[in-house]
């Protein structure tokens, strides 16, 4: 049972690495460059369920490349891991993932602070014409 369990994980890993590669244009270390991403947006949603996770299937995944007697032995790869990454997969391609959230807001953030700040300097230049109309009425120029 071990090892069969331990073939589906790499086939969903290598997967969900390859998703990862697509999404960040990288050719290897998809998932490596996920967890960079996520550790770099702190406010990322779902961040502390993520990243743990991604962080232990990729020594899982190392642990398999290098040590090949580790596929035959039971390890801590279960049908809930490989759902998981099946699920986050296509949350990926979807572009429902958490850095794809993250950037979404971040985005959003950043166009309304953009249209504040272009309707502050409306509001200021309407506000120093309005001030300058005021002084050339009180001085006598119109």
């Amino acid at each position: 049972m071990g090892k069969k369990i331990n073939d589906k994980f790499l086939k969903v890993y290598t997967e969900l690495d390859m998703a990862c590669c697509e999404k960040f244009g990288v050719t290897t270390g998809g998932i490596g460059e996920y967890i960079n991403r996520l550790n770099n947006a702190r406010y990322a949603p779902d961040r502390e369920d993520v990243l743990p996770r991604l962080v232990k299937y990729r020594n899982l995944h190392k642990r398999f490349t290098y040590e090949p007697s580790a596929m035959r032995k039971d390890c801590d790869v279960t049908t809930e891991d490989i759902k998981w990454i099946e699920k986050f997969t296509k949350s990926i391609k979807r572009r429902r993932d958490p850095i794809a959230m993250y950037l979404k807001k971040a985005q959003q953030y950043a166009s309304k602070r953009r249209f504040t700040t272009v309707l502050l300097v409306l509001l200021g230049v309407a506000a120093v014409a309005a001030i300058g109309v005021a002084i050339a009425i009180a001085a006598g120029i119109i």
